[in-house]
């Protein structure tokens, strides 16, 4: 078997997904859907995964923010370091574009903390306080 040029390793790997997909699946207009306010649909969608997977590939399973090749332009990465990549985020928020929605030039690799980060969703974690060990009374 001959190498592949890049684009046709992409192409390959799509169509290799798509088959192991379910056969028979429902066809959405995405974009009327994402417009109506289903986004939760969209994001349980088997065009979703298939998706996902493609830009994890892409990506190489790396998480793009801590590796220090992307930024969204207000947040920096606290350190430069390889780590796993498990979410795959949309840099133009598909509420505002849902024609970019099946986009995989607009998906980029993260992982869980680097999409909190990025979202502003980092700054409501708490840390649970410990109870004591002994309950004291004066009575």
């Amino acid at each position: 078997m001959e190498l592949l040029k890049e684009s046709e390793r992409t192409l390959f790997f799509y169509v290799v997904v798509m088959k192991k997909r379910r056969k028979r699946r429902k066809t959405y207009d995405w974009q009327l859907e994402i417009i109506k306010g289903n986004t939760t649909a969209f994001y349980k969608s088997t065009d979703f995964d298939i998706l996902r997977e493609f830009v994890l590939e892409r990506d190489h399973y790396t998480c793009q923010f801590f590796l220090g090749a992307w930024d969204d332009g207000i947040h920096k990465p606290h350190f430069i370091k390889p780590i796993r990549a498990t979410t795959v985020h949309h840099i133009i928020p598909i509420k505002e574009r849902p024609d970019l929605a099946l986009d995989p030039d607009n998906c980029v690799s993260l992982s869980h903390l680097a999409h909190e980060i990025v979202e502003d969703r980092h700054r409501f974690h708490f840390k649970k306080k410990k109870k004591p060990i002994t309950f004291e009374r004066w009575d």
